[in-house]
């Protein structure tokens, strides 16, 4: 699989980061940099605020380095 760009944002009068909503997701090519700041434009005129840009490659998340206990 190749590798995909989220976008990930909180709405308006949201401040809890684990109620994000995922805003877009495309492919990394050539215009992500452009697609980037499109989604970012288009949902700041929708309320949203607090974007967190992640890849994804398709492999499975390792839960176990994720959490520190």
């Amino acid at each position: 699989m190749k590798t995909e760009i989220l976008i990930y944002g909180l709405a308006q009068g949201v401040t809890e980061n684990w109620r994000e909503d995922l805003l877009a997701c495309f492919p990394n090519n050539r215009l992500a940099l452009e697609n980037i700041e499109r989604v970012k434009t288009a949902t700041s005129a929708q309320g949203f605020h607090s974007f967190r840009v992640a890849t994804y490659d398709g492999s499975a998340p390792n839960f176990a380095k994720a959490v520190n206990v």
